[in-house]
């Protein structure tokens, strides 16, 4: 039960706080807010008191405030905000991703090339391909995959 209301908790105060950065970053127009200090209570025991900010009938609490009364760590990384499990401060290498992308599609062959081509967002872009030989002189290549690998939790997602 505890878990369930830490999660409505957090998600509420996620969505408000994403809600009301939209709406700020939409409108230049100066906004009438009132600022109130007042106490956070976890069930129903006093945890904190602190600053608030109200518009238009609701009321923004700081997300800092809220995660140290439910007593969760709080931690903006990667574009996110984290709040509760944190995630890992090591990143994935490139070596690492090469790694990955290997030992989950079975590419062991010595013919097979498996490189990190580039950088999206966090992710490394992996190209998966082999080099056929036409003839002596000229050649193609045969692409297997491509394939997106996070950067911070090494997840890989086909490109296909």
């Amino acid at each position: 039960m505890k878990d369930k209301l830490k999660g409505l908790v957090a998600g509420l105060l996620i969505g408000t706080m994403i809600t009301g950065s939209a709406a700020l970053a939409a409108n230049t127009q100066a906004i009438q807010v009132t600022i109130t200090n007042m106490s956070l209570y976890f069930n129903l025991e006093k945890k904190t008191t602190n600053k608030t900010i109200n518009y238009n009938g609701t009321t923004y609490v700081p997300v800092r405030a809220v995660s140290s009364a439910i007593g969760q760590e709080v931690t903006l990384k990667n574009g996110g905000l984290y709040i509760g499990r944190q995630p890992k401060n090591t990143s994935i290498t490139k070596e690492q991703a090469v790694k990955l992308v290997k030992a989950k599609y079975g590419y062991d062959s010595s013919s097979i090339y498996v490189e990190v081509d580039h950088m999206e967002d966090n992710n490394y872009v992996v190209h998966v391909y082999e080099v056929v030989m036409d003839d002596e002189e000229t050649g193609h290549t045969a692409t297997y995959g491509w394939y997106h690998v996070n950067k911070t939790t090494g997840k890989i997602t086909s490109m296909f």
